[in-house]
């Protein structure tokens, strides 16, 4: 041991650069360690926000005139929405794989696949945005942990998710970028791009959180750009003060139930 040492220190003398090399390799070799993967940061804000692994959870709110109701489980989950039209009830039921139209709660069969396609997707996209970051690892594509970040005054992992068919809401292939606080591990903000209607991204920061029967519910200020910026570079917009504010994404009447 100690002539392993007496050699190691002869190389120094020679050759100083490898002692840099050396420190090198301990210093990546540390942050390797210590860094945690894009999986691990998703997974902890999802416990953070409070949702359970195996937990069935039955949740429900009002958004923009309809009510919505989410029972999630590892079965399965089933979304509904009802609204009012025309005095008549309408309710919506999606699953992973199914979608059902009750009027009046009669069902009835719709004339057109694309109608059923444009339904099941607005209700699966509500419901997923007002119970983030639940479903945040579904028909995940990849997960990339960029490079992290502060804005405003606290820093965050930025985290780039590409889902498939029915993740991230209802469009296949959407990007995703997720914004998590390295102290309180909640999703501050959220950005995404779409492809339908012409395309384009929306950026959203967070505001109003609250829990209700221990699950962090919160709301969102959304922003767009009028130029071209891709999803991931949406926090320097922001900081830059070059987005746009077009909404409010405001749940209400949350009720949980465990």
């Amino acid at each position: 041991m100690a002539y392993g040492r007496i050699e190691l220190c002869k190389m120094i003398r020679v050759n100083p650069s490898v002692f840099i090399v050396l420190t090198w390799v301990m210093v990546s070799s540390s942050c390797a360690v210590n860094e945690p993967t894009a999986q691990q940061i998703l997974d902890s804000a999802i416990q953070k926000h409070g949702y359970k692994s195996g937990e069935p959870l039955e949740i429900q709110f009002d958004f923009r005139g309809n009510h919505y109701n989410a029972r999630i489980s590892d079965k399965g989950d089933v979304y509904k929405r009802t609204s009012y039209k025309g005095g008549n009830e309408l309710e919506d039921i999606v699953t992973s794989n199914t979608f059902i139209r009750r009027v009046n709660q009669k069902e009835v069969r719709m004339e057109e696949d694309s109608i059923s396609s444009i339904l099941a997707g607005d209700t699966r996209s509500v419901v997923y945005f007002a119970l983030l970051p639940y479903a945040a690892n579904r028909e995940v594509i990849s997960k990339h942990l960029m490079p992290s970040i502060k804005i405003k005054e606290d820093t965050y992992y930025k985290v780039e998710v590409t889902y498939g068919k029915n993740g991230g809401g209802k469009n296949f292939e959407n990007i995703f970028v997720y914004w998590i606080n390295q102290k309180t591990h909640t999703i501050d903000y959220l950005a995404y791009s779409y492809y339908i209607n012409g395309g384009g991204v929306r950026f959203r920061e967070a505001y109003n959180q609250r829990e209700v029967n221990g699950v962090l519910f919160q709301d969102y200020v959304n922003y767009t750009i009028d130029s071209d910026f891709p999803a991931h570079e949406l926090d320097y917009a922001f900081q830059t003060d070059q987005l746009r504010e077009i909404s409010r994404i405001d749940i209400e009447n949350v009720q949980v139930t465990r």
